[in-house]
């Protein structure tokens, strides 16, 4: 009777290492861009130009022709404030006037017959530049110590038009963007600090970006959030693009993805004393963080002792 309590507590000794091993790993490798937004007062960095070339194939389910048009005002998911203005410069095919005006100077879009596919291309440039993309926080009341999540994006459903009209069916979405980031300070330091994209489409698929993006942040699930590692002097001015592709498109891979040699800032800062002993990254059974996770040590611990529990039920009893 006493073998068979020891045999079980070894059995359950042996579930709860691989239980705690497994749910450490999916902790360490959940969504990591969780952070606090503190509210502030001013931003460093704007955007000075922006401009979005848009390229939709829509199919007319319906028996009688359908029109669609060009939005000018973007609110993201309401936290562009104000919202983004824009100018049409140029359109492909040629737009016609629609009958009812939402922008000033009247609305562009296209004509859809009867079962009819077409694809359009527009290009668009942001007005009311510069600006920042300005997120609601909270307060600051902490110290000594606080983080600095750099510039936010907004997101967008790129595939409106299906719950606007259920009869024109979105087929094909493309979007291409392209920045000028510029540091508005004239004297001082330098600047450096994490970018996204101003404009995210969701449930999209990163195709492309240049520079590189140095990771693809994981804040909103479903978007696959462009995001940059920047450092700019005093009155600099970088050029930045991306691309997204919906619904689906090879997504591109970030820099800090690829090998460890081109990776920056990918390890913990070292002890000030040098002290190797704080960097977990060089000790495999270091104390469990969320990046490192539960020790492997622990896993090897919690297989010998399933070893020991089979050995026993088999051998032993």
């Amino acid at each position: 009777m006493v073998f068979n309590r020891v045999n079980i507590l070894c059995a359950a000794l042996a579930v709860l290492f691989v239980v705690l091993g497994v749910s450490s790993t999916l902790v360490a490798d959940a969504a990591s861009d969780q952070a606090a937004w503190i509210q502030s007062d001013n931003s460093t960095l704007a955007f000075t130009y922006l401009q979005a070339t848009i390229h939709v194939v829509i199919k007319n389910n319906n028996n009688h022709a359908e029109f669609f048009k060009v939005s000018q005002l973007y609110s993201g998911d309401g936290t562009v404030n104000p919202n983004i203005g824009w100018t049409v410069i140029s359109t492909d095919p040629a737009a016609i006037r629609m009958i009812n005006v939402l922008n000033p100077g009247g609305d562009l879009g296209w004509e859809v017959d009867s079962g009819q596919t077409r694809a359009v291309t527009f290009t668009m440039v942001a007005n009311g530049v510069p600006f920042v993309i300005e997120r609601t926080g909270i307060n600051n009341t902490f110290w000594p110590v606080i983080n600095d999540p750099g510039l936010t994006a907004t997101w967008f459903m790129p595939d409106e038009i299906n719950v606007l009209n259920p009869n024109l069916q979105l087929e094909l979405w493309q979007g291409h963007f392209f920045f000028f980031l510029k540091n508005m300070e004239t004297t001082g330091p330098r600047v450096e600090g994490n970018v996204r994209a101003p404009l995210v489409p969701i449930n999209s698929a990163l195709t492309a970006s240049n520079p590189t993006v140095d990771w693809i942040d994981d804040e909103f699930p479903q978007a696959q959030t462009a995001a940059w590692d920047v450092t700019l002097y005093p009155g600099q001015t970088k050029s930045y693009s991306y691309t997204y592709q919906w619904p689906s498109g090879n997504s591109v891979t970030p820099a800090n993805t690829q090998s460890p040699s081109s990776r920056i800032n990918s390890l913990p800062l070292p002890d000030p004393a040098g002290d190797p002993s704080s960097d977990p990254s060089s000790d495999p059974l270091t104390i469990p963080t969320k990046n490192t996770g539960l020790p492997f040590g622990l896993l090897i611990i919690g297989a010998i002792v399933i070893l020991a529990g089979i050995g026993y039920s088999k051998f032993l009893r």
